[in-house]
Order: structure tokens, then sequence, then C-alpha cells
């Protein structure tokens, strides 16, 4: 089979990014073999290798904010915290990684395209993305909330944002609303108040 015709085959799956045991299952062949072709593939500049065991399909030059989702299969994850901020024009300090909000454990993953660093949200709070062009991207209140309760959760509630803006229709009710899902009373004190004090010394933009 030719290169082409490898690659149209695994097109064919209809997703953007792929595993090797998914192109496996496409090609009809083994994995190592898959493996094999794989490397072939992007030796020509077909794919990308993203990290062990995942492909994407999509053209160069790729946003890695959109690997959000793949990169912590099979659960769910979108991009929030600093880096949904600074994607918002809430901050102006770029994040060194790329941070996302999951069901996974936390840990930091590396990969070719960037380095994710990826922080586990329990069930009740993990909501409040949207999808902008193919990333699933916090909401402006959304991406607020988690970067306090992530601070206050992890037991570093020293940690400084950087000057914040508050963009047009900024709900600081909404903000409030996500405050009263958090499980722990004392917990939800603590971050209820360190919120407040940020969005009271917030600039509007």
């Amino acid at each position: 089979m030719s290169s082409i015709e490898t690659y149209a085959r695994l097109r064919r799956i209809g997703a953007p990014v792929i595993t090797t045991g998914e192109a496996a299952a496409a090609l009809g062949v083994s994995t190592s073999a898959a493996s094999r072709s794989l490397r072939a593939l992007a030796r020509q500049d077909l794919l990308q290798h993203v990290r062990y065991g995942l492909w994407s399909l999509m053209p160069a030059p790729v946003d890695p904010r959109r690997f959000v989702s793949e990169i912590t299969r099979p659960y769910p994850a979108y991009l929030s915290f600093e880096s949904a901020l600074s994607a918002h024009g809430m901050i102006d300090q770029l994040p060194r990684a790329i941070t996302v909000a999951s069901l996974d454990r936390a840990k930091t993953i590396r990969t070719n395209l960037g380095t994710y660093a990826v922080h586990h949200l329990p069930p009740a709070l993990f909501a409040g993305f949207t999808d902008a062009g193919g990333v699933p991207l916090a909401t402006p209140e959304k991406a607020l909330f988690d970067y306090v309760y992530l601070a206050h959760a992890s037991g570093h509630p020293r940690r400084r944002l950087p000057e914040l803006d508050l963009p047009a229709r900024f709900s600081r009710a909404a903000v409030r609303r996500w405050s009263t899902l958090i499980a722990s009373p004392a917990l939800r004190d603590r971050v209820g108040a360190a919120l407040d004090a940020l969005m009271s010394g917030a600039r509007a933009t």
C-alpha cells in the first residue's frame, strides 16, 4: 500500500487525531506495522507525531491547544486557568505550559507540540466551557474560578495573578454561583472571599 493510500485510509476514520491502535484497526495491520507506517507518513510531513501513541492528521502548523481533549483520553478536558485567562485577554502574561482542567489526575504531559499542565477538578466542577474554533475553552468566569479554586484546594493560596482585566459582560454573579458548588464549606468560604477580592481589584475593559 502506498503512502497516499495509507494516508487516505487514515483520513477516512474522520478524526483529526488518532492513536496507533486506531490506525492499526483502520489499516488492518498489527500495531507495530501501523507504527512504522505512521512514522513514514510523519517523515513525509503528512501527519505529526504528538506523543507516544498519538498522531495528528491536521495540517501543520497546528494550534497545540486543540489537543487538550486528546492528551487526557479517555478523560475529558478543557483549556482553563492561566491559558484560558490569557486567551480571553484577562491577563497579559503567556503561561509557559498549556493549562488544562480534567477529570484525569494531575500531571505534566510533554509532547512534540508543547507541555500540558493537567489539573484535576471534581466532577461537580467540571463544566463551564465552550467550543472556540476546535478548542474546548473555559468561559472567562469559569477560568477565573478554576484558577482560584485550584490555588486554595491545592494548598497554594498565595499564588498571584498578574494584573487582572475583566472583559465586557463579565458576570460576577456567575463566578459566585460556581463557588456554591464546592463541597467543603471551609474551602467554599476561602475561595469565595478570594474571588471577591480579586474581582474588586480588577479593571473593567
